[in-house]
């Protein structure tokens, strides 16, 4: 099951049983809006751009937060690694009890090789802060083939989790795996980031790994022993471990207690947390778009004064040199065809400001409680998403442009898309910039 599928169907279940019980307006506005933003980043590449363009723009933000993730890791002091190496150390003997057996002998792999992980860790963020003046800081992604090692180490300790609480020691076994579960997010993060997303759900992904390893990264730098660690931090490691792998994996189950953790501990819903990207990326498109008309209509309107100025000359004098007369008729050629351009791309920013527009009101449908909305005075947010959902849906799914919706319809997307498209600008700032 893909992410948008899961997060879909969680959404979709979860409005569901509370509109069942309820039967709210605004939670079955919920439920439609969810499936419609799902939807239309499913169609993204169709929609807007495909992902190669957006790539291009939106990388330099990626690399930054990529390379505060990477530097996080190396100078992360973890005062709790040291406790949990010792008290595994000498536990490891509460293993015994499946010494002999093929899945005992894997585990306790998997452990030393987290060790080892670990404490190449360690190793390295102290020699690095012993090179710190030299600048020569080494860089510690795992190579292809410890890619390799720590997934299958990953995979056995997982298909054995159940057995592992006999141990007694399970909190620490999970604290150290989430180390290798980290460094195999970091380098899955390094190899789409130098092959590119191969699609639009691919690079939203990559984003929803990168903020949650953020966020992760704070809580065990900062932990001082080993129980300040929550196994809901570990779970976020996970999770993000998981996003990130050319085979995603996120349970319902898992995508509730997300979707608990986030709105707990950072106020940010699981649908909005992961789908902010889209209306992200989208607005920088429509901002690259309208830099574009920018740059060209300052070349036409050049280009017009020059051609003014040569039919001016031509009447008075009745004659152009040679070369004045060929510049006349390049312009005669190229001022129409950047004419067209020009109205294309306006075309094009306008299309894609609609999308931007609407997409940033079911988010914020989303984001937020029924009682907020209303006290915002945006109301029309429970009764008209829907509707704008469905236009948005029909018009992706058969290719319509705008321009050949009904005159009512066009004016409502309109008029709900303009109202949030400030909105969209600061939300690209803040998930580009800020968090990058």
């Amino acid at each position: 099951m893909g992410l948008f599928s899961s997060i879909g169907s969680f959404v979709s279940r979860a409005a569901t049983s509370i509109a069942s019980a309820a039967k709210r307006t605004f939670e079955t506005a919920k439920k439609f809006v969810g499936k419609a933003v799902e939807f239309l980043a499913n169609k993204a590449e169709n929609i807007i751009e495909n992902i190669k363009k957006t790539w291009k723009r939106v990388k330099p933000y990626v690399e930054k937060l990529h390379e505060c993730i990477k530097v996080a890791a190396k100078y992360a002091p973890f005062p709790w690694l040291k406790m949990a190496l010792t008290t595994l150390d000498k536990g490891l003997e509460a293993l015994f009890a499946f010494e002999n057996s093929p899945i005992g002998k894997k585990i306790e792999e998997a452990i030393q090789w987290a060790i080892k992980i670990a404490r190449r860790l360690q190793d390295q963020k102290n020699k690095n802060i012993e090179e710190e003046t030299k600048n020569t800081q080494e860089d510690s992604v795992l190579s292809e083939a410890e890619i390799h090692t720590a997934k299958q180490h990953q995979a056995n300790v997982r298909a054995a989790e159940d057995k592992l609480q006999a141990t007694g020691l399970s909190h620490e076994i999970a604290l150290i795996t989430a180390v290798n579960d980290f460094e195999i997010a970091k380098a899955d993060i390094s190899k789409v980031i130098n092959e590119a997303p191969s699609n639009f759900e691919h690079f939203l992904r990559l984003r929803a790994t990168q903020k949650l390893l953020k966020m992760s990264e704070k809580t065990f730098r900062a932990a001082k022993q080993i129980d300040d660690i929550s196994a809901d931090e570990i779970f976020l490691v996970r999770v993000a471990s998981d996003l990130i792998k050319e085979d995603p994996e996120l349970s319902e189950m898992a995508a509730i207690r997300l979707d608990s953790i986030l709105q707990t501990k950072y106020g940010k819903k699981l649908t909005p947390f992961v789908f902010e990207e889209m209306v992200a990326s989208w607005a920088n498109s429509a901002e690259a778009e309208e830099q574009r008309w920018s740059a060209l209509n300052r070349t036409l309107i050049k280009d017009r004064m020059l051609e003014k100025n040569l039919l001016v000359s031509k009447k008075i004098q009745g004659d152009l040199a040679v070369d004045e007369e060929n510049e006349l008729k390049k312009l005669g050629i190229e001022i129409p065809e950047k004419q067209t351009e020009l109205d294309n791309i306006n075309i094009k920013k306008l299309d894609i400001d609609r999308y931007v527009g609407a997409a940033e009101g079911f988010l914020q449908l989303l984001e937020k409680e029924e009682q907020e909305i209303i006290d915002e005075g945006n109301d029309f947010l429970i009764t008209d998403s829907p509707i704008i959902g469905e236009l948005l849906i029909r018009c992706a799914e058969q290719q319509i442009p705008f321009s050949e919706l009904k005159d009512e319809e066009q004016d409502l997307i309109r008029d709900y898309s303009n109202i949030f498209k400030k909105d969209s600008r600061k939300r690209m700032q803040s998930v580009l910039t800020v968090a990058a």
